[in-house]
């Protein structure tokens, strides 16, 4: 399993050359499964803890579609965080069918009283119901282009927009040209961002020649199983660089600041670069943490901070470049 998780590395990250016609065998979807069907839920977890209660809670009721559910990854995390006693069908779309085998053995053998709600299938001619539409983007914007993902959005027509991607500057450069359609579509942004009415700055940096891009680091620690297989495999899922987006159609409060960029730690304080929005504008800012303000568990803490956390904070010192912050942390 391992050795095979060495070869889906590199097809996905070092070769990629051929990617859109791979076709997959028992064993490697297997391995597939084994490692990054867990891994990659706990960032939809995560994602899910930064949104307006109101709005998580709304998405318990709703029809849902998988985009690229490989073995039903998205499908069954929404299953961990919600049950499917209250939400729609539940729809897996993927084009490879070996796949799509492993994602039914999964999903009905795990959920067997959710057989009938759970379907499998390979295209995008999904009746419409009653309920408002959750659709996920799970690792699929990468191998798509900006025209493909508006063509499915048209055709799938979703309440709520969901994308957790590689948390690469192609992603971003993807989900950034995608921010205006989905602004005129008449989505508005759960997170990261403060709002869409205003002008990203990490874009501003890339569009002025920086090489920059806007991303989230799950920081974690999974089963045992799953961490041995990562050590024999060589592939490190503590540390997990990701791009998460929600947008929905739904109204919702949206943090005004968001944890995006750790700077690093001195003798006396911690650095974070934080996106906020301030007088009608979005801007990046560095906070500096004082050690003194802390506990030496809440120091502890501090180095496990996920980027692209909520937090509070007030401010202690308004200083030239960078404020001195005081956190609130639970």
């Amino acid at each position: 399993m391992a050795s095979l998780l060495e070869k889906i590395k590199s097809l996905y990250t070092t070769r990629r050359e051929g990617l859109e016609t791979v076709v997959w065998d028992k064993d490697e979807v297997s391995a597939y499964a084994s490692f990054y069907l867990p891994t990659n839920g706990a960032k939809f977890h995560f994602l899910l803890d930064q949104i307006d209660p109101t709005l998580k809670e709304k998405l318990g009721h709703c029809e849902v579609i998988d985009f690229g559910t490989g073995p039903g990854t998205y499908l069954i995390s929404y299953l961990e965080s919600f049950g499917g006693e209250n939400c729609g069908h539940l729809w897996g779309i993927d084009k490879d069918p070996m796949m799509l085998k492993q994602a039914e053995k999964l999903t009905h053998g795990l959920y067997p009283h959710l057989k009938k709600k759970i379907h499998l299938v390979d295209h995008l001619d999904i009746p419409r119901s009653s309920r408002e539409r959750l659709v996920i983007f799970g690792n699929s914007c990468n191998e798509m282009g900006v025209g493909d993902i508006l063509k499915v959005l048209k055709k799938l027509a979703p309440d709520h927009l969901l994308f957790l991607e590689p948390g690469v500057p192609t992603v971003f450069d993807i989900l950034m040209e995608l921010r205006s359609h989905i602004k005129e579509s008449g989505y508005g942004c759960a997170y990261p961002c403060p709002s869409l009415e205003l002008t990203c700055p990490v874009f501003e940096r890339v569009k002025n020649g920086e090489e920059d891009w806007c991303h989230q680091v799950w920081r974690g620690t999974h089963c045992p199983e799953v961490e041995k297989l990562g050590q024999l495999a060589s592939i490190d899922r503590k540390a997990m660089p990701f791009i998460g987006h929600f947008y929905s159609k739904s109204s919702f409060q949206s943090p005004a600041h968001r944890f995006v960029r750790y700077m690093g730690e001195s003798k006396h304080a911690f650095t974070w670069e934080v996106c906020r929005e301030i007088e009608g504008n979005q801007e990046l800012k560095i906070f500096e943490i004082p050690k003194k303000s802390l506990s030496k568990s809440e120091q502890k803490l501090m180095k496990k901070f996920c980027v692209g956390t909520n937090f509070d904070y007030e401010v202690i010192k308004e200083l030239k470049e960078s404020l001195r912050v005081s956190l609130y942390l639970n």
